[in-house]
């Protein structure tokens, strides 16, 4: 190789680690890396057999279903801190990736959703009220109608590694400022009750109001999600302490979906309702017989009003129509 080559090559190793470096940067600059990618972070609260009318309590049953769905379309769990590593290339985290959270510190994450999540190879986050967190059985604490976790259970869940733990407060407050100042302690509480370190935050009553955004970053958290109702996009300029969070609404449903007798000219249409506690969703047409599926646009409440839905511009060879009703989404199906 002559001396005009050894140049040439050199220049291009140069280039090389130039743009590599570059693009470190860049990944360091924001949340996450620089390519932008849309990540699902769902938001529960409560799991229970009967939801009765609460739309933040999911049925158990129907939270498998869920777990399954998302798990047979090959999502794959990470944790919020993920989202905060900086860097701006794929290898650590799988090709769909969701977040799982649980809000208020409630013990049915304990009964009902790490049996479920540890099946399917699963992990969420439980984001707890350390103020209702109580020492002992004797002693547990009801938020709401329901059973708080106690520090023996958290301890336990942490040695099993399927539920991640943070932070929502210690008094889940109205003011913001109140929050502010618990903040910090609330990290402190938790490495003293369980030796180890939480630096995720969720934000109570689901905004981020800068007073108490500024003491959570002060507070040495990495993390901090609010409600948003959208998907996060993982952008170098996103907010990885105003994340936003897909609510997933609960109550007892009772979905009616009454098709037309057959497609005519291409078009399909259906009459669908919901009895049940309303909820955002969207109509899907799959083909049974392929696989093969058609969304409509989401709405945002669907309850008992009737809908008629169709779907035009269809292929000549639909076999097997089947109308079904999914998570707004696509990432779940809640009918059939």
């Amino acid at each position: 190789m002559n001396a005009h080559s050894i140049q040439i090559r050199r220049t291009a190793l140069r280039g090389l680690a130039a743009a590599a470096l570059a693009g470190a940067l860049a990944g360091a600059a924001g949340c996450g890396r620089a390519a932008p990618e849309t990540v699902p972070v769902l938001m529960y609260h409560h799991l229970a057999p009967d939801p009765g009318g609460d739309v933040w309590t999911v049925g158990t049953d129907e939270f498998r279903r869920q777990v399954a769905d998302l798990q047979a379309a090959g999502y794959r769990t990470i944790l919020p801190g993920d989202l905060a590593r900086r860097r701006p290339w794929k290898f650590w985290q799988p090709r769909k990736p969701v977040v799982i959270t649980f809000d208020d510190g409630l013990r049915s994450t304990l009964t009902d959703a790490e049996p479920i999540l540890r099946a399917a190879g699963f992990r969420a986050i439980c984001y707890l009220i350390t103020g209702n967190v109580a020492d002992a059985p004797e002693t547990r604490v009801k938020y709401r109608q329901d059973d708080s976790l106690i520090w023996p259970e958290v301890r336990d869940m942490l040695a099993r590694g399927t539920i991640a733990f943070g932070i929502h407060s210690h008094s889940h407050a109205p003011d913001p400022a109140r929050l502010a100042l618990e903040a910090a302690e609330c990290r402190r509480i938790f490495r003293r009750q369980t030796g180890a370190e939480t630096r995720d935050y969720c934000y109570p009553y689901g905004g981020a109001p800068d007073v108490l955004r500024e003491a959570v970053v002060a507070g040495g958290y990495r993390t901090a999600t609010i409600c948003g109702d959208q998907m996060f996009t993982n952008a170098p300029d996103a907010d990885c302490f105003r994340i936003p969070r897909v609510s997933v609404f609960g109550g007892v449903h009772r979905f009616a979906v009454a098709p037309d007798p057959a497609p005519a000219n291409g078009d399909f249409c259906a009459e669908a309702r919901n009895d049940g506690s309303p909820l955002p969703a969207r109509g899907v047409l799959r083909d049974a017989a392929t696989g093969r599926r058609w969304d409509l646009p989401p709405v945002d409440r669907f309850d008992s009003h009737p809908r008629r839905w169709c779907w035009t511009h269809l292929p000549p060879d639909l076999a097997a129509p089947q109308v079904e009703i999914w998570e707004r989404n696509g990432l779940f199906r809640y009918y059939p």
